[in-house]
């Protein structure tokens, strides 16, 4: 409220939790219980949540036991008088997240954390002696459940500039601690293709990234508003695309220091395979959904298709088809996830890959003018032509038969199922 900002996380201690409960539900909330033996509630309507809670012990004795001093400021709903044990009001102004003493992070880790995502959300900095506290206690990172600490990374990760909080984790050690994959990228020295270490390209890959949302209009220009709609999408638990987009983006090249070959150059072969597994089992420690993870590894995997694809004299309209057909959804963020990786590759200034843009907003233009096309012929139709079992040679036809008719090589039924008999023809009996 001091900031201007309309709340949507309300604590409120009271010594009558029944009343305020009873109250709340008149007012249309939804009554959950947090912990029936410390009388815990929580109150929900529509994105707001209010936690009830029993004040026993006097107003400045729970404020004092709070994290942070911005968050240890209360008020007296009665009278609206401003209670501020912790000097909160001052850090406000400063902008700075502080905890009082290292308690506060030995009695519960994650709020090392959870300093980051505050100093994200409302754009603060974290006092340094904050900081150091942070550093010594970073290994107790992995006491809290997984589950806490995802949400606490995810919503550090979805600000808009976390970049130098990001940084920051790395050099408070906790990054390491939650993802440890990070600890290990100090093994690849400064070398081509990337002009700083490892640990320094996906650090400004992920900067990068941010560059491009932040300009999304003139990356993008007219297909930035359906791509904006896209990474804002909530996959689970009310965690937007974005995050994992963005998650993706810091961690790309994790593979590399797994696949490490040299003969006089430097060459990480199957990085981009070895590092989508790697995602996958950290994400599923982290206990992130399925379908996240599957985001993650189909971004990984594939991230360096469109570099690929840029290099070519010419991109036809068959790789341009099979990249979207193979990525769908995925293959604008892949693209955005490219660019980012070739500014963090040659350090460049932004604005200076504007050719690589070019190429981005030329293959996403041509993808639009090739469609999805609706399949002529669906598998029952084939299998009755060509006398066919339910088999994988079913789908292979389906899938160069769709490709034919997005190229604009087949118009109709006759054309299509002439389409099919040669290609099945071809296969012979082995296809069969």
């Amino acid at each position: 409220i001091l900031l201007g900002r309309t709340p949507r996380d309300i604590d409120i201690a009271t010594p009558d939790t029944a009343g305020l409960v009873k109250l709340l539900e008149g007012k249309g909330f939804t009554h959950v219980i947090l912990d029936e033996e410390r009388d815990i509630h929580r109150m929900v309507k529509n994105e707001t949540h209010v936690d009830v809670t029993p004040l026993n012990e006097g107003n400045i004795t729970d404020l004092l036991t709070r994290d942070f001093t911005i968050n240890a400021i209360g008020i007296v709903i009665k009278t609206w008088q401003i209670l501020d044990p912790q000097k909160g009001i001052p850090d406000l102004s400063k902008g700075l997240i502080r905890a009082l003493n290292e308690e506060r992070f030995t009695k519960d880790p994650l709020r090392m954390i959870r300093a980051f995502r505050i100093a994200a959300d409302i754009n603060f900095t974290i006092d340094p002696v904050t900081l150091r506290m942070i550093t010594k206690h970073s290994h107790l990172i992995n006491v809290p459940s997984r589950e806490r600490v995802r949400d606490e990374l995810s919503w550090t990760v979805e600000a808009p500039h976390s970049f130098r909080l990001i940084e920051e984790l790395k050099r408070s050690h906790l990054l390491d601690r939650i993802l440890p994959e990070f600890s290990k990228l100090n093994r690849i020295p400064v070398n081509r293709p990337h002009m700083t270490g490892l640990t320094e390209h996906l650090l400004w890959t992920y900067k990068y990234f941010e560059e491009i949302m932040s300009n999304l209009d003139d990356v993008l220009l007219e297909h930035a508003d359906s791509a904006r709609e896209l990474l804002c999408k909530k996959i689970a638990g009310g965690r937007s695309m974005l995050i994992v987009v963005k998650l993706s983006a810091l961690l790309h090249d994790i593979g590399k220091p797994e696949t490490l070959t040299t003969d006089g150059k430097v060459h990480f072969i199957g990085h981009d395979e070895v590092g989508a597994k790697m995602i996958s089992e950290r994400m599923r420690k982290l206990r992130f959904s399925s379908a996240e993870i599957t985001i993650a590894e189909t971004l990984i995997r594939e991230h360096m298709r469109p570099h690929h694809l840029a290099k070519l004299d010419r991109v036809t309209k068959r790789a341009v088809y099979r990249f979207f057909r193979d990525l769908d959804e995925l293959a604008i963020p892949c693209l955005l996830i490219a660019l980012a990786d070739a500014y963090a590759t040659e350090m460049l200034p932004w604005g200076s890959l504007e050719a690589y843009a070019d190429f981005i907003r030329a293959i996403i233009t041509t993808s639009k003018e090739i469609g999805k096309p609706k399949p002529i012929l669906d598998g029952k139709d084939i299998m009755e032509k060509l006398n066919l079992e339910p088999g994988p040679m079913i789908g292979k036809l389906q899938d160069e038969l769709l490709e034919a008719q997005a190229l604009g090589q087949i118009q109709n039924v006759d054309e299509a199922l002439k389409f099919i008999s040669e290609r099945f023809d071809s296969n012979g009996s082995k296809g069969k």
